[in-house]
């Protein structure tokens, strides 16, 4: 029987670096690709049905994360729709003096609406001011004798004309406050005992919304950044946990060279379904909750329920690619910290 020859130091190295290579080459082919992956997912899936009660409580806490944030989102966005509601119903008055000529009044308007944040212009003349403000005397006071009532269309008017002005954001009005106060159309127009209207109590109420809005979005962006931290936290313990357990497996993969990819991905893997559950039970809690608000908030959800129903596949996928990405930076922060001590 033949002795087997032994290999000098020189051909070991050699016989070494060719297999190296050819492992490099099977590792680049499309089908070791697939496989790899197929197998990195399969593992992901196991680890996540394995551990339970801890996928429970990452997905329960990614939950509250995203409902916090959907709900300060749909917040923010009803409460700038009532605002642009109340905006359109405003306008700031200017009183002009009675004896104006309408001539007067109408090149007024014509240099008025030139201005870039002024949407529209519309001319009340003294008359019609009066009839309108003996009609509401009228109504309020409950006014039935005929004599009287003609008595009031007969006493002199003192009324003056009204210019409506609407802007395009009434959180500017430094144009038309110019304007009225310098331009030459204007000279001695203004109705001294009725300046102008810049501020209304509907304005109050306006300015007293939009703090509250910025309120409630500061608030929710606070606590959604607080839950979004915890979530990370209790994803990455979960995932230190997980990596624990399989810890000589770990260990045995990487003797026998295995990639770091096809060791930590199927920790991203388990850690990517804790968000995918997640945002699918956050989507339909806050569908079901707005839907169900919706009767005693008409007004202000139906535009945010209506781009909710045109949308939703939209709504889904942002809460989706939050939660993998909650996921994801977990498992990446806990994996990186494992295999660096190792």
């Amino acid at each position: 029987m033949a002795k087997k020859k032994e290999l000098t130091k020189d051909e070991k190295k050699v016989a070494a670096a060719v297999s190296k290579e050819r492992l490099r080459r099977i590792s680049q082919t499309r089908r070791h690709y697939l496989r790899t992956n197929a197998r990195v997912l399969k593992y992901g899936a196991k680890s996540f049905a394995r551990n339970t009660w801890l996928s429970i409580a990452a997905i329960a806490i990614m939950a509250v994360t995203l409902i916090v944030l959907s709900v300060t989102i749909i917040a923010t966005h009803a409460l700038g729709t009532t605002v642009s509601k109340i905006e359109q119903q405003i306008d700031m008055s200017i009183y002009i003096k009675q004896d104006t000529s309408s001539d007067q009044i109408d090149r007024v308007i014509g240099r008025m609406t030139q201005l870039k944040t002024v949407l529209e212009v519309k001319k009340s003349s003294p008359e019609e001011q009066n009839i309108a403000a003996i009609k509401r005397l009228i109504e309020s006071a409950k006014i039935t004798d005929p004599d009287y009532i003609q008595s009031l269309y007969e006493a002199p008017n003192k009324m003056s004309w009204v210019l409506n002005v609407k802007l395009v954001s009434l959180d500017d009005t430094s144009e038309l406050e110019n304007f009225v106060d310098n331009d030459e159309s204007m000279a001695g127009l203004i109705d001294e005992n009725r300046p102008p209207s810049y501020a209304t109590s509907r304005r109050e109420t306006i300015d007293h919304i939009a703090a509250m809005m910025r309120r409630v979005e500061l608030i929710g962006l606070i606590a959604a950044g607080v839950f979004a931290l915890i979530a990370i936290l209790v994803v990455f313990n979960t995932i230190r946990m997980a990596i624990y357990n399989r810890k000589e497996e770990i260990y045995m993969m990487r003797l026998v060279g295995a990639s770091r990819w096809f060791i930590v991905g199927p920790f991203v893997v388990e850690a990517a379904f804790y968000g995918i559950i997640a945002a699918l039970l956050t989507g339909a809690a806050v569908y079901i909750g707005t839907f169900a608000l919706r009767s005693s908030f008409v007004s202000t959800l139906d535009p945010t329920i209506e781009i909710m129903t045109n949308y939703w596949y939209l709504t889904f996928s942002a809460l989706i690619l939050s939660g993998i990405i909650i996921g994801v930076v977990s498992s990446l922060l806990a994996t990186r910290k494992y295999l660096h001590q190792k």
